[in-house]
């Protein structure tokens, strides 16, 4: 009897209510569309995209050992050669110099280097350019020792705009110095430069040229461009380390190229696969995978190719395996996540979820009532 009375009770508590039952129903529907709906969307919206990569494979690539070769060039596949005439008082001296002709002078030889890299040159002209540093005076000469030749290369690379173009510069300067003060490089042995030129690795050249007493009296130069030429050649022989012209020195050339290439391109994919493994938020878009599994399948071709001598398949292969990889490590979209990590994350959603999620699961607790005590199975 007890019983009967007590669910009568709730009963008639319900029938004087009419709104609860709406209540209870708009319930179902908040609970639905935050814990079914939003907290998905939430999560599916905020995780990190990670396309599949061979990390196994990349993790286990073995790294060349550390040699002690002379620096050069940075690696690319793509350089600007960048020709800078300066002409440091051009109110006393005309200087006649035509930059395309330099350029298609200086083609034939970098032709013969195109299988390893493109080469765009670009020329251009500064005028009252400082050197930065004071040369000594001796007889009716200046002398500029071989330790003060580093010195010259940043203020006068204030004035070029190598800085423009996402391709390697190679800088070559032609210093055409004042009548009034000819200018003669000297080593640390006191001796006389015959180039009167200094290469600077990884930066260019660059080449002094004192005009004739003919050309000051009638204030206009112009020089030999045989002179220009074969020096700027030289220097970038010096710079790419290569020997000669010949079949052997060539192909000798294109394997160094290759192996430098390939060792990158591990050193880069390793790199990647360690960053993964540490870092959570990098995201890796399905593009970018895309160009780590074409470095690593060229990657094992090219060194396949080398092992049998086959330079140039070699080399053709290196080349897409260098680039691919490059291009993976420093797409922009690897980015997008790395400065938003996990902790940070729920920083910020916590603060905002928990007021929610409160009234929520007290509601779930009260629905368990509800049910319990007006559905009976």
């Amino acid at each position: 009897m007890v019983q009967d009375s007590s669910r009568k009770a709730k009963t008639s508590k319900l029938d004087t209510d009419p709104d609860a039952i709406y209540r209870i129903i708009n319930l179902h529907y908040y609970i639905f569309i935050l814990l079914i709906v939003g907290i998905p969307v939430w999560w599916m919206t905020t995780r990190v995209y990670r396309a599949d990569l061979p990390l196994k494979e990349m993790n286990s690539i073995i790294l060349p050992k550390t040699s002690d070769k002379p620096f050069g060039i940075l690696l690319s596949l793509e350089y600007d050669i960048l020709i800078t005439i300066v002409n440091p008082l051009p109110q006393d001296l005309n200087v006649k110099i035509d930059g395309e002709l330099l350029e298609l002078n200086l083609r034939p030889f970098l032709n013969k280097l195109s299988p390893v890299a493109d080469f765009v040159v670009k020329s251009q002209w500064t005028y009252l350019t400082d050197l930065g540093i004071k040369p000594q005076k001796k007889g009716d000469e200046y002398v500029v020792n071989e330790s003060q030749l580093y010195h010259i290369v940043t203020p006068l690379e204030k004035e070029s705009w190598s800085f423009i173009s996402n391709r390697t510069c190679i800088n070559l300067m032609l210093y055409i110095a004042p009548c009034s003060a000819p200018m003669y490089l000297y080593d640390n042995s006191k001796n006389r430069l015959e180039t009167n030129a200094f290469v600077s690795p990884r930066w260019g050249g660059v080449y002094f040229l004192n005009p004739d007493s003919k050309s000051c009296q009638k204030h206009v130069y112009e020089p030999d461009y045989e002179s220009i030429i074969r020096t700027f050649v030289n220097q970038l022989m010096h710079l790419y380390h290569l020997d000669g012209f010949s079949e052997s020195a060539m192909n000798k050339f294109k394997f160094n190229k290759a192996k430098e290439m390939l060792d990158a391109t591990k050193h880069t994919l390793k790199s990647l696969a360690q960053l993964l493994y540490e870092i959570n938020s990098i995201v890796i878009r399905d593009d970018v995978a895309e160009k780590v599994i074409i470095a690593l399948g060229n990657m094992t071709k090219a060194e396949k190719y080398l092992e049998e001598d086959n330079i140039s398949e070699g080399l053709k292969h290196a080349k897409v395996a260098f680039k691919n990889s490059e291009s993976a490590f420093a797409d922009p979209s690897l980015l997008a996540l790395l400065y938003f990590p996990d902790d940070q994350k729920y920083a910020i959603y916590i603060p905002l979820f928990l007021p929610i999620m409160i009234p929520v699961f007290m509601s779930l607790t009260h629905l368990r009532k509800w049910y319990k005590e007006h559905i009976h199975f």
